[in-house]
This record gives structure tokens, sequence and C-alpha cells, in this order.
């Protein structure tokens, strides 16, 4: 893969159906104005950004599947980061997070998609991250000017990730950073053995062997979200660790490992 292809509609709401839900649920507020998000895509299309990836949480509540939580990952086909050869080593993306159910706020956040691993990582900082819409009326000058100041801080994120290539790592800050990353997922209190920080820091193709945070950073984050890896319960029976698939505990650790890679910056 050398490239992004835009899902068709088709696509779209095979994976989210919620996109193209044509009004919020009957029990939401008087107060509450339904912002649709196929209206979102349309719009985000005319401002040259397409749909790289759309998400939903699994359920076979009806309710769910057409009027729950669910994320659309948008890209711009001329907007991208270089590899060191020229070639196209990721694509800054732009995340929307909605529901047609009144919870929460309209989400729309700054994220990094990696062709080489075709994983995505959702960044979270006081710097730059995200920026809410309320559903309380919706324009497309509203969301141009949201799209506007995503793409200012594109410049900051680029600088960001040549920060991260250029800090080396010592044997023993990979290891305390693949120990941190691990707890990140399992939790504070889980203790983590030599195997598992040898696993999750185990290069699986040669773009990402280094030792340099930005790649450290990506060879433990496809490992803790892909799963795939061993480890040893308190029953000490060995297990394969399984692959996130609810995408709001993805959405969360990514953001975790983005400020623990920070912190090591």
């Amino acid at each position: 893969m050398n490239q992004l292809t835009a899902l068709t509609p088709e696509q779209i709401a095979e994976r989210a159906p919620q996109v193209y839900t044509q009004a919020p649920h009957d029990k939401v507020s008087d107060k509450y104005i339904f912002l649709p998000t196929y209206q979102i895509v349309e719009d985000m299309e005319k401002l040259g950004w397409l749909v790289a990836d759309a998400k939903t949480m699994k359920s076979k509540n009806a309710t769910q599947k057409k009027y729950g939580k669910h994320i659309v990952m948008f890209f711009h086909p001329e907007i991208f980061i270089k590899d060191d050869q020229g070639g196209i080593e990721a694509y800054p993306q732009i995340m929307i997070q909605n529901n047609h159910r009144g919870w929460g706020r309209f989400k729309f956040e700054i994220g990094i998609f990696r062709l080489v691993c075709t994983n995505g990582l959702v960044i979270k900082s006081a710097d730059y991250g995200t920026f809410d819409m309320r559903h309380l009326g919706y324009s497309f000058e509203e969301l141009k000017t949201l799209v506007e100041k995503a793409i200012d801080i594109l410049p900051n994120v680029v600088s960001k990730i040549n920060t991260l290539s250029n800090k080396i790592l010592t044997d023993k800050e990979m290891r305390k950073f693949a120990e941190r990353a691990i707890r990140a997922r399992f939790g504070e209190e889980r203790l983590v053995d030599a195997s598992e920080i040898n696993q999750v820091l185990a290069s699986t193709r040669q773009a990402d062997t280094g030792d340099n945070l930005w790649v450290v950073m990506n060879r433990v984050q496809e490992h803790l979200v892909r799963g795939g890896f061993t480890t040893v319960g308190a029953d000490k029976k060995e297990r394969k660790v399984r692959k996130i698939t609810n995408m709001l505990k993805d959405v969360e650790l990514n953001q975790k490992l983005w400020a623990l890679t920070e912190e090591f910056a």
C-alpha cells in the first residue's frame, strides 16, 4: 500500500450504518439539534477530505445500530507526511465521533494513519487534539473553521514526529516505555514480565526497526492494539492477548500512548 483509498458510501454504511441515520432517537431532549453524520461526510468532501475508515460499537441492539456512537476517519489525498525516501509515510487524519441519542458532544480530533502498518493513531495532548461541536446548531462555515484549525496545527504535528524520530532511546528506556505502555492497556497495577516487554518491542517489518522513539512507539502500539503476543495469567497459564475491537477503547489506548510518548520525548 502506497496511498489511502477513500471508502464508498456503501462501504461506509456497512461499517457504520449510523452515518446515514436520517433522524435522532425519539427520546432526545427538545433542545437537541440533530447533527447527521452523512452531512458532515458530504461537507468534508467539499473541503477535499475523504473517508478513510468508519467504525461503530459491535452490538446486536437495533437502537445502537441506528443511533449509537460511531467514528469516521477522514484524510486529504494531498496532505501527507513523507519518509526519508520521499514516499508517503503517513496521512494526518481528522476523526469525528458522533451519536444520535443525545449522549455528549460531537467530537472532532486529530490523528495519524501510517501506511506501513495500516494503523491509526489518535493524538491527544495539551497543545492539540480535540475540538468540540455541540448539538446546538451546525453550519458548513463552522465545520470549515474546525478543519482550518486542524490544518493550522499539522505543521506542529509533523515537527513533533521529527522530534520523536530524533530521540534515541537506550535499551533501559525502551523497556521502561514498553512496560508503561502495557500498563496503559491492562491497568496500572498490572505485573509486567520480561517476556511481554520483549514481544511488544519486537519489530515486524524493516521500516520499524531502530531505537528512536517514533518507531519504538509504533512497534509497541501495533502489538498492543492488534494483540497476538502471549501473556501468563494469575493461573500461570499462557494465553494470547486479543485484538482490541472496541473502537472507544482503541481511541483511548492510542491517546494514552501518545501522552506517554510525549513524556519520553
